[in-house]
C-alpha cells in the first residue's frame, strides 16, 4: 500500500484538510477530506458534500483558483484577537459567543486561529492603528 498524497496535495494548494473554501466562478463550496478527496456542496442545495473529482483535477492543472473564506470560530469556541493591557495592545484568548464587538473583529480580520498567528498579525495592526503593542 502507498502513502496518501491528499494532505501533501491540500497542502501545496495553500489549503488544510477540512477548510471549506471556495472556487473561483464556481457557487461551490470545497473541502478536501483525507480519504475522499475535493468534497463540494451547492450553497443553494441541501444535497450535502458531494465528491468532485473533476474540479480537483481543473485545481491541480491550475485551471482554477481557491479563493479562500476567512475562518469563524464556532460558538464557544477559542480564539484569539487583540486586548489591551495597560496602554499597550497584546495578544488574548476569548471565546467566541458572537457579540457584537466579536463580529466586528471578525469583519477586520482580527480573530484568528491560534496565539501564534494573532501574534504575526500584531506589528503591523498596531501601526497601522498608531498604537504600542507587545507580545
Amino acid at each position: 500500500m502507498s502513502e496518501n498524497l491528499i494532505p501533501q496535495i491540500a497542502q501545496m494548494l495553500g489549503v488544510e484538510i477540512g477548510e471549506e473554501f471556495k472556487i473561483k466562478d464556481y457557487e461551490l463550496t470545497c473541502t478536501i477530506t483525507d480519504d475522499k478527496g475535493l468534497m463540494a456542496a451547492d450553497d443553494s442545495s441541501e444535497t450535502g458534500w458531494i465528491p468532485a473529482n473533476a474540479l480537483f483535477l481543473v485545481l491541480l492543472n491550475g485551471k482554477a483558483e481557491i479563493v479562500k473564506i476567512p475562518w469563524k470560530p464556532k460558538m464557544y469556541e477559542e480564539y484569539w484577537t487583540f486586548g489591551k493591557l495597560g496602554k499597550q495592545w497584546t495578544v488574548g484568548a476569548l471565546v467566541w459567543k458572537e457579540l457584537p464587538y466579536e463580529i466586528l473583529s471578525l469583519d477586520k480580520g482580527w480573530v484568528y486561529r491560534s496565539r501564534a498567528e494573532a501574534c504575526a498579525a500584531l506589528p503591523a495592526v498596531a501601526k497601522e492603528m498608531g498604537v504600542e503593542y507587545t507580545l
